[in-house]
Order: C-alpha cells, then sequence, then structure tokens
C-alpha cells in the first residue's frame, strides 16, 4: 500500500507514503503511548538496521526478525539489480502481525507510523503472516519506491506502468490473469502498445515481461528511461530499442501467441 502518493493495498505488505542483513546494529527502543491505551504505557518498539533499511517491530516479532531481514534484503537486490537503481535513502519498515492489522486509510497509516516511533516519511508495511508470499509481495510494493524514483508520477509516464512494473517484478501470474491472456491471444485481441493503445496493468505487466524476455532486465531500464523522456509510446520504443511502432508492436503479438497460447 502506498500513502501520501497514492494508497495501493495488497495482501500482506503497504507501502506508505507519509514523507545490514551484514553488521549488527545495536537495537533501539521506541517508547510510545498509543491512542486509546488509557495511560498504560505499552512495550516499547524497537528498531532493527539491516544494509537498506530500518525495520520497526515490537518484541513479540523478535523471533521473525532474522528470516524478514533476509527478506527484505534479497528483495531490495533483485529490484535493485533489474532496474540498476539504488533508493536515496534508507527505507523505514514496520512490522504488524497480519494483514488485517494494515491502515486501510491515511489517518490510520499516520497513527501507525507516531505508535511505532518510525519517521514520518515513505514506510513500508510488512505483515509476519501470512509468510507464504511475502516475498513476492516484498518485492512488487518495494518495486514501487523505485519508479517513484526512477519515473515520478509527474513524469506524465501512461498510467499502467507504475502497477504493471510491480507486478511484473514479483514474477507471478494468477489462474484468472492466465485464463483472460489465452483467451485474449486465441482470439488475437492483443494491444498496440506502442501503437498507444489504452492498457490495463494486466497488458502492462505482459509488455514488460516481452521486454524483459527480448532484451535482458538492461532493457527494463532502458525502456523506463525512454518512457519518461519520450512524448509517446512509439517515441519511447523506438529510442530503448530502435524498432518502429508496427514492429515493436508486431513483436509483442508473437510473444503473446507464444507465451500465452493454450497449449
Amino acid at each position: 500500500m502506498i500513502l501520501h502518493r497514492s494508497l495501493l493495498l495488497t495482501a500482506s505488505l503497504a507501502f506508505i507514503t507519509t514523507g545490514p542483513v551484514g553488521a549488527q546494529t545495536p537495537v533501539v527502543p521506541y517508547n510510545h503511548l498509543p491512542s486509546g491505551n488509557h495511560g498504560v504505557m505499552a512495550a516499547p518498539w524497537m528498531v532493527h538496521a539491516t544494509d537498506h533499511f530500518d525495520i520497526y517491530y515490537e518484541r513479540q516479532h523478535a523471533r521473525a526478525l532474522g528470516e524478514i531481514a533476509r527478506d527484505v534484503e534479497r528483495a531490495y537486490a533483485r529490484v535493485s539489480f533489474d532496474l540498476r537503481h539504488e533508493l536515496a535513502v534508507r527505507m523505514p519498515l514496520i512490522v504488524v502481525d497480519t494483514d488485517r492489522e494494515m491502515p486501510q486509510d491515511r489517518t490510520q497509516a499516520r497513527e501507525l507510523v507516531r505508535v511505532s516511533g518510525a519517521p514520518d516519511r515513505d514506510h513500508l508495511l510488512l505483515a509476519v503472516e501470512p509468510s507464504n508470499s511475502r516475498f513476492a509481495s516484498l518485492v512488487h510494493d518495494l518495486t514501487h519506491q523505485f519508479a517513484f524514483e526512477l519515473i515520478p508520477l509527474s513524469s506524465g509516464v501512461p498510467a499502467w506502468v507504475h502497477e504493471a512494473l510491480s507486478d511484473h517484478e514479483a514474477g507471478t501470474w494468477t489462474p484468472p490473469d492466465l485464463v483472460q491472456l489465452r483467451e485474449a491471444a486465441a482470439r488475437g485481441a492483443v494491444p498496440a502498445i506502442a501503437g498507444g493503445a489504452p492498457l490495463d496493468r494486466l497488458w502492462g505487466r505482459a509488455a514488460f515481461d516481452f521486454v524483459a524476455a527480448e532484451y535482458g532486465t538492461l532493457g527494463i531500464r532502458r525502456y523506463l528511461v525512454a518512457l519518461r523522456n519520450s512524448s509517446s509510446p512509439s517515441d519511447a520504443a523506438f529510442t530503448a530499442f530502435g524498432l518502429a511502432a508496427g514492429d515493436f508492436d508486431r513483436a509483442f503479438q508473437t510473444y503473446v501467441r507464444s507465451r500465452f497460447s493454450d497449449r
């Protein structure tokens, strides 16, 4: 979930914008008095530093801390390598028990930030449970922060780019998504990306998968920069790959038929 820039809810991870697995940094307590605590001082929140994150957690999460630290650094390494980018600042990450404790709006998010003692700026939120989807969710929402630096919302990139890029990095397709793409491929109903056809996150994800398959992760970075700096999707295709819009779209359609044909 992303707050301040936007509000995007996910199953187990959230990104809040309100403003090492390596060396073992001392754990620092954060005393707080949550609202509704009726004057009783709650147990202090703690903070654990990894290479790129400050993890804010309560004592009941201490046993999961090592696994969480490994997961967030592994997710960071993957996205950073793929996009050839390092975040400008360390990222605060606030740990909660389950996805039911994720804030549903800005007010709840600000309250959680206040209670945890984390600084009032961009944050990741992570639920300890469920753990089976934790890594994919981390990659997905961490990609949003990388995208905000590489292609700011003010840059004028097409609306589908940010969410589609995050879905691509997470690397998982749902069965309904695959059915929809296979049916479209069978009908020949594949949109013309460089031709300027409006895309949703599903086709945008397929577009990034195509670029990665054809040009590798460096191609993703080149395409993002071209989308940011070009006045149209057709210009971006030519700038990034030297392809005219029609050639790019025909190659994409061939990829979709090959990748998603119902064999």
